[in-house]
């Protein structure tokens, strides 16, 4: 009696722990819980996520599942988006968005924007940009004005703060066309404003404090680097419902150390015609 319990406990032990290890390294069920890739997933929905790494996972224009930034005491969420940069993708980026691969995408918070302002207030908008660690990005100045470049998320952080000045007159101006590549392993990449500005967390993810970032220059160990070499794979993840999902818009690139895997198969859904579907 003794005996069979044994071999019963023990093989109820190793069903857990294979169970354990197809979930943590191979499929994982997941519940959707958010409406970020709406019509393709619907919240509530359970899906499983293949996490077996091949040349096709994560792959382009599939639905992945990812880490986003740990917070201290806390896991890391998780977030569903479609994969639609891979490694040496090359991103160009003008008035209309972001292309890639030949596809337009919205525009980039990233994007760089010409402002206007008069001459007379330079120092005291100066003072604030250095204050948020935003870099004076000089276009030409005249005996009136002067114009320079922000980016649309460098503008809005500093719209918040502008009241501390008076009457500020915005006046855009043409919008830059740029273009980047998106990192690949093993890999050196030119460093200039553009993939300082789309790379900057995927450098000091790879760089960690080694890395630092003074007035729109990047120093490694203390010193000024115009090339740099990336470890690790990095795409960018757009999600399908825009106004209610966080991906590459918000974080930059991911990096395939944060990446759980392809969203497979749906197995459960309040919408029958949906349900035991493979997720494309």
């Amino acid at each position: 009696m003794t005996r069979r319990l044994i071999r019963y406990l023990t093989g109820l032990v190793i069903a857990a722990l294979i169970a354990w290890g197809l979930h943590l390294f191979c499929i994982g069920s997941y519940r959707i819980s958010t409406r970020s890739m709406s019509d393709a997933l619907q919240e509530g929905d359970r899906v499983f996520v293949n996490k077996i790494r091949s040349v096709s996972n994560p792959g382009r224009g599939r639905i992945v599942l990812f880490k986003g930034h740990r917070t201290q005491g806390c896991q890391a969420p998780l977030f569903l988006s479609r994969c639609v940069g891979m490694p040496g993708d090359t991103v160009i980026i003008d008035e209309d968005g972001f292309r890639i691969a030949g596809r337009l995408y919205p525009k980039l918070p990233t994007t760089e924007n010409m402002f206007r302002i008069r001459r007379d207030i330079k120092e005291p908008l100066m003072e604030l940009m250095r204050g948020l660690n935003i870099p004076y990005r000089s276009a030409g100045e005249d005996s009136l004005s002067l114009t320079f470049r922000l980016t649309s998320r460098e503008e809005v952080l500093l719209r918040d703060k502008l009241p501390r000045l008076l009457q500020i007159e915005w006046l855009p101006g043409e919008r830059r066309r740029h273009r980047f590549v998106i990192p690949a392993k093993d890999s050196l990449y030119r460093i200039d404003s553009i993939s300082l500005l789309i790379c900057r967390e995927a450098i000091l993810t790879e760089y960690g404090n080694r890395a630092s970032i003074r007035d729109g220059v990047l120093y490694v160990d203390g010193r000024h680097r115009r090339y740099l070499f990336f470890r690790k794979n990095y795409y960018w993840m757009l999600s399908d419902n825009e106004d209610e999902a966080v991906d590459s818009r918000h974080f930059g690139l991911i990096p395939e150390t944060r990446i759980e895997g392809n969203v497979w198969f749906r197995w459960y859904s309040n919408d029958r015609k949906k349900l035991f579907k493979r997720i494309e």
